[in-house]
């Protein structure tokens, strides 16, 4: 997939990089599906459904705009994949797009032209798309909205941290969550929005509730953890990808091996969030997507539980979301 920024892209990510029929799947799906004919009499209906649910006038610029493509694939693409943005390789220009497989959420009627609307499917995918449109192409837009970037980061060290809790039991101790509370936020700060240390560290310090001396010990046993024998790429950044970040997490918590890998941890995040959330541990706009699905109410993935997590910063966060795209869109 094509990367217009600086921030990271599918390609960059460990997770998509073990699954390489992605890449094929995804390609296939620019080259071949079908797209829905937005200048078709019929698609107004669509364009009325979205104006109906009163979430955002911008959300019907997005669907309208050339930059937006609906695909009316004949089987759906994997559920990480509903939104992604990549060149459209069938447009001479090759510009870059946004692509949403509109499979069981904008389907023909099979007796007459009319459209059958998941309105809040629709909505869902809509939000994501605008989130994805400016990851690519203005991620300073993105970036400098703090407060928007603020509960992101909780909403995502929530997350993480309640694996790890249910893995290894860490809320028994409470400096140890706040340790992984810390780290998570600083792995989303650093690792995912490529953010500097020294602008993350005030943010995660805030989230995790502890004070300088606190997060400067941690910083020293990250710097240390880095060295030890049996991390993999020492000498590269410690939240570079979700591989990376759990084997010096590991190691600075003391967890054991046979309880935090990649791979337990991978699989526990998919069982309690969704398997559509799967890239959300490395990659923006699936994380984004994956809050701003649950405030929509559409059930793609497991919403109560990410409501549980998260809370009011779920909510908090996919207000901020709407502004940006109503901004812009």
């Amino acid at each position: 997939m094509d990367q217009s920024s600086n921030l990271k892209s599918y390609s960059d990510t460990y997770l998509y990089s073990k699954y390489p029929k992605y890449s094929q799947v995804l390609t296939k799906a620019i080259m071949d599906e079908e797209m829905i004919d937005k200048a078709s009499t019929a698609f107004k209906d669509v364009e009325y459904e979205v104006k109906r649910t009163r979430v955002s006038d911008s959300l019907v610029r997005i669907l309208t705009s050339t930059n937006t493509v609906l695909l009316n694939c004949d089987d759906p693409l994997p559920k990480a994949f509903k939104v992604f943005g990549a060149k459209d390789y069938r447009a001479r220009d090759k510009r870059f797009k946004v692509f949403i497989d509109c499979y069981g959420v904008i389907t023909k009627d099979k007796t007459s032209s009319a459209y059958i609307v998941d309105e809040m499917k629709l909505v869902s995918h809509l939000i994501n798309a605008g989130v994805t449109m400016v990851y690519y192409k203005n991620p300073t837009l993105l970036l400098r909205r703090s407060q928007m970037i603020y509960k992101a980061a909780t909403c995502f060290a929530k997350c993480f941290t309640a694996i790890i809790d249910y893995l290894v039991k860490i809320s028994i101790q409470e400096t140890s969550k706040a340790k992984v509370l810390y780290l998570s936020a600083m792995y989303f700060l650093c690792g995912i929005l490529d953010m500097d240390d020294d602008k993350a560290m005030p943010i995660a310090k805030k989230i995790a509730e502890i004070s300088d001396r606190e997060a400067g010990m941690i910083n020293i046993l990250v710097d240390r953890a880095s060295q030890v024998r049996g991390v993999a790429n020492a000498d590269n950044n410690c939240y570079e990808n979700i591989k990376r970040f759990i084997e010096v997490l590991r190691t600075v918590m003391h967890f054991n091996v046979k309880a935090i890998s990649v791979d337990i941890v991978v699989e526990r995040w998919m069982k309690q969030y969704g398997p559509g959330t799967m890239l959300a541990m490395e990659y923006f706009p699936a994380f984004s997507a994956m809050m701003t699905d649950a405030y929509c109410g559409a059930y793609l993935n497991q919403q109560k539980t990410i409501e549980n997590v998260c809370k009011t910063e779920m909510v908090d966060y996919t207000k901020q979301v709407l502004g940006l795209i109503e901004s812009i869109a």
